[in-house]
């Protein structure tokens, strides 16, 4: 029996996009195939044995990035009564608190840059000007997402 899940063309079309665009965001290949599948798979829980056959990754493949996407709290598993499998899926629930995450790591890199442009020569103005530009820039985006947060409503 084939553990291999249906999907149109537009499903694995998107899976595609999806995959380049963690790519880009620096995850492995692996960790972005499995986190696009479960996103646009009809189902949200899926089997190892699912998610190895779906995407054609190796046994060891699987293992490791289904490890990582756990460990980065990405993805959790869920296991059912007199089922030894285990059913994984996007932790979407807590998408707030994984933000928040992002953005407070986004603070302390602008508090860090502050110290920096501090104690930057003077002779290299240009490049001086351009990091407090960007600096300014993800300072502003930080202080309006935080409590942007915060107001959006809560999951019922």
């Amino acid at each position: 029996m084939s553990n291999k899940i249906p999907l149109s063309k537009v499903q694995v079309q998107l899976i595609e996009e999806l995959v380049h665009v963690h790519v880009m965001m620096g995850l492995q290949p692996a960790w972005g195939k499995i986190l696009a599948l479960l996103t646009v798979s009809d189902e949200t829980e899926l089997t190892f044995e699912q998610i190895m056959e779906t995407l054609d990754i190796s046994k060891s493949g699987v293992s490791q990035a289904l490890k990582q996407l756990e460990l980065t709290k990405r993805i959790a598993y869920r296991t059912k009564m007199n089922d030894r499998k285990r059913y994984f899926h996007l932790r979407i629930e807590d998408w707030r608190e994984q933000v928040a995450e992002m953005f407070s790591v986004l603070g302390k890199s602008v508090a860090t840059t502050n110290k920096i442009l501090k104690i930057r020569p003077a002779a290299t103005k240009a490049f001086n000007r351009d990091l407090a530009d960007m600096n300014n820039f993800l300072s502003s985006l930080h202080k309006m997402t935080i409590p942007a947060l915060k107001t959006t409503p809560e999951k019922k």
